[in-house]
């Protein structure tokens, strides 16, 4: 027995030696080297940064007409090796989404070849290609591609989204890495904000909220990868999901969520990270504007009042970042809506009246109007803006402008040319009643011209910061 002991134990040592055990697979697999983050390019930037401004690359941005596919090119770089081939990426990009009309060159979304036989030809399709964003030697452009495809009387849509981002001054590709401050942690401060919007949408049925999106997630959003797609806004990051990201089912369609710049200050780098003090346009830099950076529409209110039988209609889009004290200086809407009904109700038919208050942070200037009105045969209107520098100041419109600038003959042309049949009317008189709004990329000027017909009358235009030129603005450093 004890011989037969033996001869058991030493036929499992040789099967042991003969069979050695299989390690388990790696519970943590390495990464797609591509989903991996780079290190980021162009310059080292630390936190805390300050945006003041940002200041618009005079380059041309060129139509180059097609009525299913219009394509556009860039012009202007001093470096032509650079531009061209950024104008190259740009066909290339262009072309591969035209070739998305043939079924079988589609994108790898989930199930769609089992909906999409190959060689389908999309029955329509249109390929579009926008800047959106333009300054600090960093351009972004977003190309959309849709396609409809007739399967048996039936059709099937397919939305395309794709983006190419640059550093005008090398012509290379950004990546999320070059978005913020070298000492924040990428991935966590854009996947945060990310992940509250897909939460919300989760939790939430009603998607046409401004921040909830119809999200389907097939498996736990875990973060974005180094070589996720996205494109800039003046107001935010806007991130593309789509078949590159399995975790989520975007039904043959791109889901797009945004990330205001509010959820990432200070650590926004892209501003300064590809500015240079070497001039690499054939113009000289002309034009200069404000990012939104403010925590926009966080006090929404709407409210309805009635008042001797009208209706009032209050609405306010406050800034989070807007100081209460600020608000606090503005005159109470309710009792001014109800006074000017008070004033006119033996005179005129109405049954509604509207009120708003705007206030939002331009740059480092405060914005806050007031609008509120009667609705009748005329509208009897009035209004309020107030702006504020950083320290608290009032600024008139003459502090707008540095000295010696003659702003009242371009604001009167730009009246002229916005409303011609007023060239009568006495110039001085309108330009001293003048009230005005900030605003990212210009100005919003209210001017009185009462007439027997509408006491209360007023006209509003808008003027861009280009017309006057940044030179001419003390809003931009200058003096």
């Amino acid at each position: 027995m004890l011989k037969f002991a033996k001869i058991l134990i030493i036929a499992l040592m040789l099967v042991g030696c003969a069979e050695p055990m299989v390690p388990d697979p790696d519970p943590k697999p390495e990464p797609n080297k591509e989903e991996l983050f780079k290190d980021p390019q162009g310059k080292s930037i630390a936190s805390p940064v300050d945006i003041p401004y940002v200041y618009v690359n005079p380059i041309d941005i060129i139509n180059l007409g097609g009525e299913l596919t219009p394509e556009l090119e860039i012009r202007g770089l001093k470096n032509k090796v650079i531009e061209n081939k950024i104008n190259q990426e740009i066909s290339d990009k262009i072309d591969g989404l035209k070739s998305y009309r043939n079924s079988e060159n589609l994108p790898p979304y989930r199930g769609i070849y089992t909906r999409i036989p190959a060689e389908n030809i999309a029955l329509n399709y249109n390929v579009y290609s926008y800047v959106t964003y333009n300054f600090n030697n960093v351009l972004s452009i977003v190309f959309t591609g849709y396609y409809t495809f007739n399967l048996k009387g039936s059709s099937e849509h397919v939305t395309v989204t794709d983006s190419l981002n640059y550093d005008l001054t090398t012509g290379k590709q950004l990546t999320v890495s070059d978005l913020l401050t070298n000492d924040a942690n990428t991935k966590q401060a854009l996947s945060d904000p990310l992940s509250i919007i897909i939460k919300k949408s989760m939790d939430s049925t009603d998607v046409l909220v401004w921040d909830r999106y119809p999200i389907d997630l097939v498996a736990p959003f875990k973060g974005i990868k180094g070589n996720q797609a996205f494109y800039l806004t003046n107001s935010g990051i806007n991130f593309i999901f789509d078949y590159r990201n399995p975790e989520f089912n975007s039904q043959f369609q791109t889901i797009q969520l945004s990330v205001n710049f509010s959820k990432l200050v200070p650590n926004i780098a892209f501003t300064e990270r590809f500015r240079s003090d070497q001039n690499i346009y054939e113009q000289p830099i002309r034009q200069a504007e404000f990012l939104d950076l403010s925590e926009n529409m966080t006090r929404e209110k709407d409210e309805t009042v009635i008042y001797r039988s009208i209706e009032i209609y209050i609405s306010e889009f406050i800034s989070a970042d807007v100081p209460q004290f600020y608000l606090d200086k503005l005159p109470k809407l309710l009792p001014l809506i109800q006074e000017m009904i008070d004033e006119n109700v033996d005179t005129f038919d109405f049954e509604n009246a509207y009120g708003n208050i705007n206030a939002d942070i331009i740059g480092e200037y405060l914005s806050l109007s007031m609008y509120y009105s009667i609705y009748t045969d005329p509208i009897i209107y009035r209004e309020l803006s107030i702006t504020y520098d950083a320290e608290g100041e009032v600024l008139t419109l003459e502090d707008l402008f540095v000295e010696g600038f003659y702003y009242r003959d371009v604001l009167w042309a730009q009246l002229l040319d916005t409303y011609p049949g007023y060239s009568s009317y006495d110039k001085e008189t309108i330009l001293d009643s003048a009230n005005f709004t900030l605003y990212h990329s210009g100005i919003n000027f209210s001017l009185k011209i009462p007439s027997e017909d509408n006491p209360s009358g007023s006209i509003n235009f808008y003027v861009p910061y280009s017309i006057f030129g940044m030179e001419n603005l003390t809003l931009f450093g200058y003096e």
